[in-house]
């Protein structure tokens, strides 16, 4: 399978150590020269990546193309190439509509907007795919778990989550600094807190149906210390902070 990235950054590199290291033998992958640190690290690590002299070249060599440019840059760089009808076309950039991508990419007609995560290095990583084909899915399940959608305005509702990232880790870099403030290494804080929220994370991803609601009702026994952290943090409006954050993301797709 010859596969070509239009784009090397953090979630670029990520999905090409995935796919590089998933145990898939048939992939053939071009790399732009752009990012020259990033592209000169992966093709010389991985014998089946290979850097090209041009986006062209990238496209020229290869059928699954997956485009990963920055937002303000990415319909000016498309302009500039000649897509081909056997081309595949996979984008990763998030305001990159599906009409506008359509038409950067024309006469290419199989066209799927994804959202891969850097977790995909470690082939653990939820990949929601609007318009997905086949070849498309099989090769996301090998990395992650694609997650078909159906519709564009979903696509960008889930989008707005990843802006969370960010706030995550300020979380858990709170409890960090908490904790350790009351006397607990750095390591052993750090490590027990990421952690738990793993192994929490892990339960509802096992839940049938998964239900939020009801793993923290069923958390909150009564009068024990999730009721009084719960009841404490909803009205501070904790959560609602995340409401609103996620609310100012969305605005970015309209």
């Amino acid at each position: 399978m010859k596969l070509g990235f239009i784009g090397i950054g953090k979630i670029a590199g990520a999905v090409i150590e995935g796919l590089c290291t998933s145990g898939r033998k048939d992939l053939d992958i071009q790399l732009s020269p752009r990012n020259e640190e990033h592209s000169g690290y992966l093709s010389g690590k991985y014998p089946n990546v290979k850097k090209r002299g041009s986006n062209q070249e990238v496209l020229d060599h290869a059928d699954l193309i997956f485009i990963a440019l920055r937002p303000a840059a990415a319909k000016e760089a498309l302009r500039e190439l000649d897509f081909d009808k056997r081309h595949t076309v996979v984008s990763f950039i998030p305001l990159l509509k599906y009409a506008d991508l359509a038409a950067a990419v024309h006469p290419a007609t199989k066209i799927s907007r994804a959202i891969p995560l850097p977790t995909v290095l470690y082939h653990n990583c939820p990949i929601p795919v609007f318009r997905p084909d086949e070849q498309v899915t099989g090769l996301f399940s090998v990395i992650g778990q694609p997650l078909p959608v159906e519709d564009e305005d979903q696509l960008h509702a889930i989008w707005t989550l990843t802006g969370l990232i960010t706030p995550f880790y300020d979380l858990l870099n709170t409890l960090s600094d908490w904790t350790t403030a009351k006397g607990v290494q750095k390591q052993i804080a750090n490590a027990y807190i990421a952690d738990l929220f793993q192994s929490l994370s892990f339960m509802a991803q096992r839940s049938n149906p998964i239900d939020f609601k009801e793993l923290a009702k069923h958390a909150a026994t009564p009068n024990g210390m999730n009721e009084q952290a719960g009841k404490e943090i909803r009205e501070k409006g904790g959560h609602q902070a995340y409401e609103e954050a996620s609310d100012h993301l969305l605005e970015r797709f309209r």
